[in-house]
């Protein structure tokens, strides 16, 4: 079975806030690269809905490969550093799959960032970040904006 991980980065002094966490993730897979369940314990056992999200989430992250891609890419352009989880998998219930690709409640305090607009995009799959905002912005930068 082919790993998953989390992947992420910590932005500093980023938009008021001592630090703000940046998942990435992909954005649109165009194969998967196992049977989804493969990877869910429970999967013959979901409803249309559950198993939706399930698969969508388990094809935002990223493998191995596409990790050390990642990792070159924003360390070239960006000089970001990727951190990595690696994912517990199979997953007990797809229910409880973690989403790092959006917040837990909508909101417009989040922040997208889409990689492949940037000038040499080439990684070989479509990955976007986000970072939730919606904590207030620390009071020691001098700043509520």
């Amino acid at each position: 079975m082919v790993k998953l991980f989390r992947a992420y980065s910590i932005r500093e002094n980023y938009k008021n806030r001592d630090v703000v966490v940046v998942d990435w993730f992909c954005h649109a897979r165009d194969e998967q690269g196992e049977p989804y369940d493969s990877y869910i314990t429970n999967y013959h056992e979901l409803g249309a809905d559950d198993l939706n999200k399930a698969c969508r989430r388990i094809d935002s992250f990223l493998t191995e490969p596409e990790i050390v891609e990642l990792k070159r890419y924003m360390d070239r352009k960006f000089g970001f550093e990727v951190r990595i989880d690696e994912l517990t998998i199979p997953f007990e219930d797809g229910r409880k799959i973690p989403n790092f690709s959006s917040p837990s409640a909508p909101s417009d305090e989040g922040e997208y960032i889409d990689l492949s607009e940037h000038k040499d995009y080439n990684l070989s799959i479509p990955i976007h970040g986000y970072c939730d905002l919606s904590e207030p912005p620390n009071l020691i930068s001098g700043s509520w904006k």
